[in-house]
């Protein structure tokens, strides 16, 4: 998730995209995925990223990938815990996950713009003069989801917390939290969509807002090719 104010002080996330439903890899799979994510109030008004995974085991995959928006670049590394919960009607299922990501790269602000002569603000900007691709990075990221599948379709929600820190920018945190709707094409891809709300916030401001994201993912198996 990423949104900043028009004079924003802050370190960026690890992670903007959050997914669609869990558990959708079975194990031995392979996962590459994409996504935008809707920012109304970040400069460039979107944020993205890539992402690849690998189902290890049933209940473990690796991940990691390269999130961004104008202003900051991340690459990132992580695991993630799925669970499935069959039923006895074939067309119903659940499934949960809970996921740990680090990450590090480039970007952040300390305030975007210096004050006017004639700023009253008892807490004026002024900026550092740190470009964002000089301004060091890194952090790290819990989250987790549940779904509901109903055949080809899944209702979903996930959420997330970020811990961040930047050069020269205090400790930022982020919370985000959304919703949507996942559509299962045919065995080896997927579509989501969503919305939902974020925060950030650090000592010198916080800032809260809608988002909403749509992201595309398509899974094989590394020795059989596509599934």
């Amino acid at each position: 998730v990423v949104m900043l104010a028009c004079t924003p002080t802050y370190a960026p996330p690890v992670r903007t995209i959050h997914g669609g439903a869990p558990g959708r890899l079975d194990a031995g799979q392979m996962e590459v995925a994409v996504g935008s994510l809707g920012l109304g109030a970040v400069p460039g008004g979107i944020g993205g990223g890539g992402s690849i995974g690998h189902a290890v085991r049933p209940h473990l995959a690796l991940e990691g990938g390269i999130d961004g928006a104008p202003g900051f670049t991340m690459g990132w590394g992580g695991v993630r815990a799925p669970y499935r919960i069959r039923t006895s009607r074939r067309w119903l299922s659940f499934a949960v996950d809970g996921s740990l990501s680090v990450g590090a790269g480039v970007g952040g602000e300390n305030c975007a713009e210096e004050p006017s002569p004639d700023d009253t603000n008892d807490y004026p900007c002024y900026r550092d003069g740190v470009q964002w691709y000089r301004r060091l990075a890194g952090g790290s990221a819990i989250g987790a989801g549940a779904a509901m599948r109903l055949g080809p379709v899944s209702l979903f929600s996930r959420g997330r917390l970020q811990i961040t820190g930047a050069r020269n920018v205090p400790a930022t945190q982020w919370a985000s939290g959304m919703g949507g709707l996942h559509v299962h094409v045919l065995r080896y891809a997927d579509l989501w969509w969503s919305v939902g709300v974020g925060h950030y916030s650090n000592s010198v401001q916080g800032l809260t807002g809608m988002i909403s994201e749509v992201g595309l993912a398509v899974r094989f198996d590394p020795h059989l090719g596509w599934r």
